[in-house]
Parts: C-alpha cells; structure tokens; sequence
C-alpha cells in the first residue's frame, strides 16, 4: 500500500522543533513558561500556515491548526498532543504526536479529502511539569478541571504570574469559561511509547486501552537543627537520616507482591539548611505512585503514609503530609481502539493493546470525548531523555495509521461510536 504522507518532511520538522531550546548540558529544555516553549509556538504556527489550515489559540493558550469541513454543525475529529519537554528532554515527547497529526491532516488537504466535519491538530499547553506546578494545564483548563478564575492569581516560586504567562502565547485565564469540549466528536492522542514494551516486541506501533492512574503526595519531615560535631548520635533529630528510613521504606513496599502493575518514585527533595557541619531540621520530598488498578493505587498510597508516620515519628520526627494529585485510571473509548487496530492492520501491521505507564492529556479529554492513544515504538523505552529516539520509518507509519482512521472516523462517526465494538 503506497503512503499518502510525506515521511520527509514529518521527520524534518521534528527535526527543526528538536533545534529549539538545545540545553547546552544536554537535551531539550522547553517548559511552559519559558522564551523557548514561545519559539516552539511560532514555529508551529508557520507550519500549520504553510499548511494551508486556519490557526487559532484558544483561552488555555491550546494552539489549534483546523481544516474545514464540509457540514457547518458537525463536530471537530482532534488529534495532537504537545509541544513543551521536561528539562534536559528528548525531541520526540509530545512534539512527534503533533507533527504526526499534522502530516496527517495536511495530506488529507493536499490530496483534496473532503471531509464533513473539521478536523483539528491541537498542540496542548503545558502538559509536562513547569515552574507553576501545573502538568497538563491546557488540557485540564479546557475540560473544565482546573477553573481559570481560580488561577488569576496564581504565580511560580520566582513570582511570576500565570495568567501573564498564558497571555503571552495568546491565552486568558479569565476566558475560560468559554472552553467546550463539547465541540469534540472524538480525541486521538499519538505518542510515543516510552517504557520500552514495543521495542522489546519488535513492533512499530501499538494502540492503548487505558491511561495509568497516578497518586502525588507531598512529605516534609521535620527533625531538630543542631551542630554537626557536637551532637551526639543519640540525641539527634536527623530529618536527612529519616528521609533514608522513607526511601528504603518506599523500595521495600514496591517489591512486595502487587496482583497488577505499580511503580513509585520519590524526587523533588529538598534539605534544609542543607550545609555541610549542621544536622539537617527538614526534608521535603514528594512521592508518586502508579498504577492502572485504582484500588491497588489507594492501598499502596496508604500503606506508604502509615509507614512515614509509625517508623519516622518513633524517632522523634515529625510527619506533615499533602495530597498533590489523586487521579484514577483513565480507560479509552473502545470503538476508537478499533479503528485504529483496524486502521494499523489494514497497513498490515498487528498492533498489540497496551496500557500507558505515563499520564497524557488524553487522560483529561476522555472525561469528557470519545478518546484513543496510538503509541509508537521508543527506542531502548528511553524518554524525558537526550537519548529519546523513535525510528523515521515508524513514526511515518503512525501518521499514515491516523490520516486513514481520520477518514473511518470523519465517514462513519456515529455509526463507530454507537457500535463501541469489541478489538
């Protein structure tokens, strides 16, 4: 089957985004926020330009790049995900899923597809964490799970305002409220698959059936601050020795037996005051679990708290908790599973039916959408990593697997989505 894409110059946008917010201590730095994320948006917005489809940024700062349908009162088919990295980052999370999306659509245009409904490339603001502390933002405000009138007066540690740093991408966080997700039939999230799975299988690409659920909480452990050299082992109140007891408490309750799958991480820690001849008074640190089994998530949660508190507290530190984030599993329509097995076999691949270990905007859009996932193969399973890499002839494959589910989708919405058939 001949491609109807052009796999050229897909990889040679990646490769020009990939050129913007080079750190120069390795990989890609593009948070939400930055001079670098603004670059990345002016460059997609002259692709989709060049493209020939109409641009606009949404309240949420959501960049939007919309070929026109046919019937003025259907609703928009969207595909896309987005454009901003963690720090020192790979070129291929997020910005690949857009790319992809966009060759699929300007290729429907230039190959003189008429569809009936529009059909949208979104490039969602923020979805990785930044300085404001707020990870799939776009996505979140544009469902309604964050209220921007909430956040007006929301800044970063430095003091920078949010609602300042949306309007300068385009968005306001006092329009929100005329967000509608409503005026999305269905939602396709490409990505790349970043655990791994794929490349140990051999297979290109594959389609996911849920999204894991993931638990945040923020820990401080309070100790005594005292001199380095004249306190006796006995009488200290170490919070630096505590934070040890946490870590290995952690690792210790992972590798009991779990009946599904579970990770955690400890990161973000900070030692106060953190110098070289004083007993550290305070550690802060944040703790994440995830799992796709929503009970299993709320039990190792639970378990891990009551750990902190009945090892650490005997020692005479003193355990503050908050919850950061507490999201469930987010199963994906079925139906759009389908055309996009469907989709991939008629390019005669077998695309296997995986669940996401990482969280993506699709998580939020399901909510509210019909939503599916459309993994492809990473490399190694390395990513949030200079060495993310994705193959030109898989990623090519993956936009050719959208633009034909895109016309399944555009002729045969209604029927697709009332029959929600079984893979």
């Amino acid at each position: 089957m001949s491609s109807p894409i052009s796999s050229q110059r897909l990889i040679q946008r990646i490769v020009n985004l990939a050129a913007i917010g080079q750190d120069p201590a390795g990989g890609i730095t593009r948070p939400f926020g930055s001079d670098a994320d603004l670059r990345a948006r002016r460059a997609f917005q002259a692709e989709v330009e060049k493209a020939g489809l109409a641009y606009h940024v949404d309240a949420a700062g959501n960049q939007w790049a919309v070929l026109a349908g046919a019937d003025a009162f259907a609703k928009m088919i969207a595909v896309g995900s987005h454009l901003d990295t963690v720090p020192h980052g790979g070129a291929y999370d997020g910005s690949a899923g857009v790319l992809m999306a966009l060759e699929a659509i300007q290729s429907l245009s230039v190959a003189g597809y008429r569809s009936r409904h529009p059909l949208a490339v979104v490039a969602f603001t923020g979805e990785e964490p930044n300085p404001f502390g707020l990870s799939t933002l776009g996505s979140r405000l544009f469902t309604g799970r964050l209220e921007g009138q909430d956040l007006l007066d929301y800044t970063d540690g430095d003091g920078r305002s949010l609602q300042d740093a949306l309007k300068r991408v385009g968005g306001d966080l006092s329009q929100c409220n005329t967000l509608n997700p409503d005026r999305i039939a269905a939602f396709i999230e490409p990505h790349v698959e970043q655990s791994g799975r794929l490349d140990e299988l051999g297979l290109p690409v594959a389609v996911v059936d849920q999204i894991t659920g993931i638990y945040r909480d923020q820990v401080t452990l309070t100790g005594e601050q005292n001199h380095a050299g004249t306190t006796p082992l006995a009488k200290r109140r170490d919070a630096l020795n505590a934070f040890g007891r946490a870590v290995v408490g952690m690792d210790a309750m992972l590798r009991d037996v779990w009946p599904e799958w579970m990770v955690g991480t400890i990161g973000q820690v900070r030692v106060y005051p953190n110098a070289v001849n004083i007993v550290p008074s305070e550690v802060t640190f944040t703790v994440e679990l995830r799992s796709t089994n929503m009970a299993q998530l709320q039990r190792g949660a639970e378990r891990y708290r009551e750990h902190l508190t009945d090892e650490l507290e005997r020692w005479g530190i003193a355990v503050t908790i908050r919850n950061l984030l507490n999201q469930a599993p987010q199963p994906l329509s079925s139906a759009i599973q389908k055309v996009l097995v469907d989709s991939a076999r008629a390019r005669h691949v077998k695309p296997p039916v995986l669940s996401s270990w990482a969280g993506h905007d699709a998580t939020h859009i399901a909510r509210r959408v019909p939503a599916g996932m459309l993994f492809v193969r990473s490399l190694g399973g390395k990513s949030h990593c200079p060495d993310e890499e994705s193959r030109p002839a898989d990623l090519a494959l993956a936009a050719e697997i959208i633009y034909d589910a895109l016309i399944v989708l555009d002729q045969s919405l209604e029927e697709v989505l009332a029959g929600g058939a079984a893979i």
